[in-house]
């Protein structure tokens, strides 16, 4: 009895005593911290098929060819030319439906290849009103469109 006395009452075992339970609290602390830090990664790492998916919106604005609008300042959705448009868009130039704020929506689809640009092909150079299912990717903004039909010439220049 009186050696176990002596042990626990020594200088070593107690500061061993010590550093064993600043470990356990050091472990608990690490294990914690590591916790908080992986829950926000896993969720941002959780990409399904619809994470850019920003939810059913309505769009206005012209259906153009986008090399114009990207390449070009001046190339707005009331200052255009429809005939270099329509030039653009019968050589194959991608579509897509610029706004007024110079936002481009591509056109895009479900299906593999994507159809897309084929819902807006009637509407070249044309005011129209799109609604659908919208994506936005690092500044990049693309519509499923499920209706769309063109403007009036007057709501067109508002």
């Amino acid at each position: 009895m009186k050696q176990n006395i002596v042990v626990r009452s020594s200088k070593w075992f107690r500061s061993a005593y010590l550093l064993e339970l600043s470990k356990t609290r050091f472990q608990w602390t690490l294990f914690i911290a590591l916790v908080c830090l992986a829950v926000p990664m896993l969720m941002v790492a959780g990409d399904t098929v619809d994470s850019t998916a920003v939810g059913t919106r309505t769009v206005e604005g012209l259906v153009r060819d986008i090399a114009c609008p990207l390449q070009n300042k001046k190339s707005t959705s009331t200052s255009y030319s429809k005939d270099c448009i329509t030039m653009c868009a019968k050589v194959g130039s991608p579509l897509g439906i610029l706004t007024s704020d110079g936002s481009v929506y591509v056109p895009v689809t479900e299906s593999m290849p994507d159809t897309g640009q084929d819902a807006l092909k009637p509407f070249v150079g044309e005011h129209v009103q799109a609604t659908g299912k919208v994506f936005e990717r690092n500044s990049t903004h693309a519509i499923e469109i499920s209706e769309i039909h063109q403007l009036p010439n007057d709501a067109a220049s508002k």
